[in-house]
C-alpha cells in the first residue's frame, strides 16, 4: 500500500528532520538560532511572512532587532517560537495572522534532541487510540474462539475457573515430591485439553444414551397399553369398552352410542328372509 494513501502529500506527521552537519557547525541550538535551524526543514513554509522579512534585509546586512513585531504589519501565514527549553526542546506554531493583535494557530512543530516533528492533531490521536483498542479487541477474541470450551447438553459453554491459590499449591506439592514421571504421564500431563475434550464427550454421550433409553422405555409402556387393556368392570348390560385405556389427558371424542341388543343379521338369516322362488304373482295370459 502506497503511503500516499494514508498521508496526503503535504502531510510530515509521520516524518521528521534532522541535519547533522548544520548542529556541528553552529553549535547547539538556542533560542536565537533555532528558527535558522527550523528554516531548513520541509516543514518551513517559503512563501511564509517570515520569508518575506528575510528577503527585504538580506541585502541590507541589517538583522531583524524584533521580528514578532515586524510580523504584525503583515497578514497571513507565520511562524513564531513559542516555548523554548534549550538545548533540548521547543516548539513553533505555524499561524494565520488576521489583524495585529488576532493569529488563528494552523499547526504545531517541536524539536525535541535537535529532531523536529509535527504535533498530531486531535483527529489523527482519536483514530490511532480507536485503532489500536479494536486491534486488540480482535486479537482477544481470536484468542477466546481458539480456546473455547466444548458444548454439552447440560450446561453449554461454561468456562472452566481455576483457582490460582490452588493451583500454586498443587506445583508446590510437585515440586517437592521430585519423583520421576514416565513417557506417557509426560505426554497426558502436557496435553490437558485432549483429557478434557475426552472427558467431554464421554459425558455426552451418557447423557444422550441415557435419554434414549428413557424415550425407548416410554413408547414400549404406551405401546403395551395400547395391545392389551386393562379389564373394566361395568354395570351390568354395559358391555367393556374394546379400546384401551388411554395414557394421555385428552378425552377421546364421542362417537356414536350402540344398541346393545341390537346386532347384525347374519347371511343365513337373510336368505331365510327371502321367498321362495316361483312364490311370486304369475302372469295373466292373454286372450286370443
Amino acid at each position: 500500500m502506497d503511503i500516499n494513501d494514508l498521508h496526503p502529500p503535504d502531510d510530515y506527521s509521520h516524518r521528521f528532520f534532522i541535519w547533522h552537519e548544520w548542529i556541528q557547525a553552529n553549535g547547539p541550538l538556542t533560542t536565537e538560532n533555532v528558527f535558522d535551524y527550523f528554516a531548513t526543514s520541509m516543514f518551513y513554509d517559503k512563501q511564509s511572512n517570515n520569508q518575506v522579512l528575510r528577503m527585504q534585509t538580506m541585502h541590507t546586512g541589517q538583522p531583524l532587532l524584533n521580528e514578532a513585531e515586524e510580523l504584525k504589519r503583515f497578514t497571513g501565514v507565520e511562524f513564531a517560537v513559542v516555548h523554548a527549553q534549550p538545548p533540548t526542546f521547543f516548539i513553533i506554531h505555524k499561524r494565520e495572522r488576521i489583524s495585529p493583535d488576532n493569529v488563528r494557530p494552523l499547526a504545531a512543530y517541536f524539536i525535541m534532541h535537535n529532531r523536529i516533528y509535527q504535533s498530531p492533531d486531535v483527529y489523527t490521536v482519536l483514530s490511532n487510540r480507536l485503532l489500536t483498542a479494536v486491534n486488540a479487541l480482535q486479537s482477544s477474541l481470536d484468542t477466546l474462539r481458539k480456546h473455547r470450551p466444548d458444548y454439552t447438553p447440560r450446561t453449554g459453554f461454561i468456562w472452566p475457573i481455576r483457582d490460582t491459590a490452588l493451583t500454586g499449591e498443587a506445583a508446590k506439592k510437585q515440586d517437592e515430591t521430585d519423583e520421576p514421571v514416565s513417557t506417557d504421564e509426560e505426554h497426558d500431563l502436557a496435553s490437558p485439553s485432549s483429557k478434557r475434550k475426552a472427558a467431554n464427550k464421554q459425558q455426552n454421550n451418557m447423557l444422550l444414551f441415557n435419554a434414549m433409553r428413557t424415550t425407548a422405555a416410554h413408547s414400549a409402556t404406551s405401546f403395551t397399553s395400547r395391545v392389551h387393556p386393562p379389564a373394566s368392570e361395568g354395570a351390568p348390560g354395559t358391555p367393556a369398552s374394546g379400546v384401551g385405556q388411554r395414557s394421555s389427558a385428552t378425552p377421546a371424542p364421542a362417537g356414536p352410542v350402540q344398541n346393545p341388543s341390537a346386532r347384525a343379521p347374519t347371511p343365513q338369516e337373510v336368505a331365510a328372509v327371502k321367498a321362495p322362488p316361483g312364490a311370486g304373482k304369475k302372469k295373466k295370459k292373454r286372450k286370443p
